[in-house]
C-alpha cells in the first residue's frame, strides 16, 4: 500500500506540470471587412483556414494597418501564430467575400490542401457588367481553379470527417446536401421547428451549397457554417436535431437574418459563446442578434464590428474588435452598398482547451474573458 501511494503521488506530480503546459487550440476570427476568414492552429502546429476574404479591390482596402487586400491580413495573422504554411484552406462557397482572396493568398503563403464543395452551380446573371463578373460565383470559380492548380484538393461531402492534428472537422453539409443521421449526442426532437422551414435561399445559390464545418477539439464543439442558408439550417435541425450542442458559434453569414440564422437551428445548437464576423454595414441584423442572444445557454456575444446602422445593438464595446468611425466617414459611403471607411482590422482570438475552457480576447484592447463550457 505504501508503494502504491508513493507511485500515485509521483504520477500526480508528473501530471500536474503536463496539464499546466497543455497548449490550447487557437482560433483567430480575422477582420476582412465584411468578408470571412477564420484561422485555426492546433497545439501540434497543424493549421486550417476557413475562407479567404475578398479579392483585391474589394473589402475596403488598402487600410491604415498596411493591408492592401484580405490576403495580407490573413498572412499577417498566420505569421503572428508562427504559421509558415497553411495545411488546409477550406473555401465554403464561391461568393467573392469568402473565396475572393484565394489567388492572392496562394502566392503569399504555401498551402497544403484545398477543400471545397465542388463545381459552382450559379449561372452568370444576364446583363452583368464585365467589370463585375469577378464578384459573381461564375467569375470566382474559374479564378479559384486557377489558383489551386497543382495543389491537393478535397471535394467535401456531407458526413466526411477531416482530421487536422487533434482537431476533427465533421462536414455536416456541402453542395446543398446535409447529413442524414444525427451525430453522437444529438437526435432529440426539436420543438422549435414550427413554420420555420421557409427561407429566402431554398437551394438556389452558393449560400445553400456552403461547406458547413462542425469542429471538435477535446470536449469543445465549434460551428463554422460559412453562409449556409436558412432552409439548409432547417434540414439540420428539424424535426430531429442532427448536430447537438455547440460551445463556440461563429455566427452564420455575418449575422444576417432570414437568409441564415434560422431560429430552430440556433435553438438546437444551444451556443455558449458566439462570435459574429460582421462588417460595419454588413450583417449584424437586429433579428439575427435577437435570435442568438435569446438562447438561455449563451454567456457572451462578441463582434468583429460595431454596427453603423444599429449602434444601440452593439452590446459591450469591450467585446467589439472594431468600433464605428466618425459619423462623417460613415455618411461619406452611405450610398454605396458594401463600401466602408478602412480601419485597423482588429481580430478576435479564441483559445480552446480540451477540458472545455474557452478564452476569448479582443485584439483591439486586450479585453479577455474565460468561459468553462459543459456538454
Amino acid at each position: 500500500m505504501k508503494h502504491f501511494r508513493q507511485a500515485l503521488i509521483a504520477a500526480i506530480l508528473l501530471a500536474a506540470p503536463a496539464a499546466a503546459q497543455e497548449k490550447p487550440l487557437k482560433i483567430v476570427v480575422i477582420d476582412v471587412e465584411g468578408g470571412a476568414a477564420t484561422l485555426f492552429l492546433t497545439p501540434e502546429g497543424k493549421s486550417l483556414l476557413i475562407d479567404t476574404g475578398w479579392p483585391a479591390g474589394s473589402g475596403q482596402m488598402p487600410s491604415p494597418d498596411g493591408s492592401k487586400e484580405s490576403a495580407d491580413r490573413i498572412v499577417a495573422a498566420a505569421k503572428k501564430l508562427g504559421i509558415k504554411k497553411l495545411d488546409y484552406v477550406l473555401v465554403t462557397h464561391y461568393h467573392d467575400d469568402h473565396s475572393g482572396g484565394t489567388a492572392a493568398l496562394a502566392k503569399k503563403i504555401p498551402v497544403g490542401t484545398f477543400i471545397d464543395h465542388g463545381a459552382n452551380g450559379d449561372q452568370l446573371p444576364a446583363g452583368t457588367p464585365p467589370e463585375r463578373v469577378v464578384n459573381t460565383p461564375a467569375g470566382q470559380y474559374p479564378r479559384y481553379l486557377e489558383a489551386i492548380k497543382g495543389s491537393k484538393r478535397i471535394i467535401a461531402k456531407a458526413g466526411d470527417v477531416i482530421r487536422i492534428g487533434s482537431l476533427t472537422n465533421t462536414i455536416v453539409a456541402s453542395n446543398g446536401e446535409a447529413i442524414e443521421k444525427p451525430l453522437p449526442g444529438a437526435g432529440a426532437v426539436n420543438l422549435d421547428c414550427t413554420n420555420l422551414s421557409i427561407g429566402i435561399d431554398k437551394n438556389e445559390n452558393e449560400n445553400s451549397r456552403s461547406v458547413a464545418s462542425l469542429l471538435r477539439y477535446g470536449n469543445v464543439t465549434i460551428a463554422q457554417f460559412g453562409d449556409l442558408s436558412w432552409d439548409m439550417e432547417y434540414v439540420l435541425a428539424c424535426p430531429i436535431d442532427k448536430l447537438g450542442k455547440v460551445n463556440l458559434l461563429l455566427v452564420t453569414q455575418h449575422g444576417s437574418a432570414r437568409v441564415s440564422n434560422n431560429p430552430a437551428h440556433v435553438a438546437a445548437v444551444m451556443p455558449d459563446v458566439a462570435i459574429m464576423p460582421n462588417g460595419g454595414k454588413k450583417g449584424g441584423d437586429p433579428e439575427a442578434i435577437k435570435i442568438v442572444t435569446a438562447q438561455p445557454s449563451l454567456q457572451d456575444f462578441w463582434r468583429l464590428h460595431e454596427s453603423y446602422k444599429f449602434p444601440e445593438l452593439s452590446g459591450d464595446k469591450n467585446m467589439i474588435a472594431n468600433l464605428n468611425p466618425p459619423q462623417a466617414a460613415i455618411d461619406a459611403v452611405a450610398t454605396k452598398p458594401w463600401e466602408a471607411p478602412p480601419d485597423m482590422g482588429h481580430a478576435i482570438m479564441a483559445e480552446v482547451w480540451k477540458s472545455g475552457r474557452i478564452t476569448v480576447t479582443n485584439m483591439r484592447n486586450g479585453f479577455s474573458k474565460m468561459y468553462q463550457t459543459t456538454r
